[in-house]
């Protein structure tokens, strides 16, 4: 797979528990963050969605919104454009960056991932198994 640039790039996801010590996400990455464009749900915020655009390891823009339950089902939209990013959940545009905005050829990434901070994902629950479950995926150049 090569490495893709603007476009829209559509997926809908959820988790089957919002629980501290985790973070869910829908991303594109190129090496040291050249270019980074998170969607990202974190455990310990169980209704929010944090949206942020790396320019580089220190350039960033970092919005969080929040009203949109982990557990249901959301349709994710990343608008990358040159000169901004734009996130939308179930269609209702929530954030449009355009500082730090990365131009960079990236890959779409999904991950979930243990966290262990207590302002970062939150500390870790131990125990419960976990599941991002994921129902579509779409890229539009």
């Amino acid at each position: 797979a090569l490495p893709i640039s603007y476009g829209t790039f559509e997926f809908t996801s959820r988790v089957s528990q919002a629980l501290s010590g985790s973070d869910s996400s829908g991303f594109l990455y190129a090496s040291n963050s050249a270019t980074e464009i998170d969607m990202e749900q974190v455990g310990n915020k169980a209704d929010d969605v944090d949206c942020t655009n790396w320019q580089g390891t220190s350039n960033f823009q970092d919005t969080q919104v929040s009203g949109f339950d982990q557990t249901n089902s959301h349709d994710f939209k990343i608008v990358w454009q040159p000169s901004y990013v734009d996130w939308y959940v179930d269609g209702q545009l929530v954030v449009h960056h355009t500082q730090a905005v990365p131009s960079a050829p990236a890959y779409f990434l999904f991950n979930m991932w243990g966290t262990n901070n207590s302002s970062w994902g939150g500390t870790a629950t131990i125990g419960p198994t976990r599941y991002m479950y994921i129902s579509n995926f779409s890229y539009t150049p």
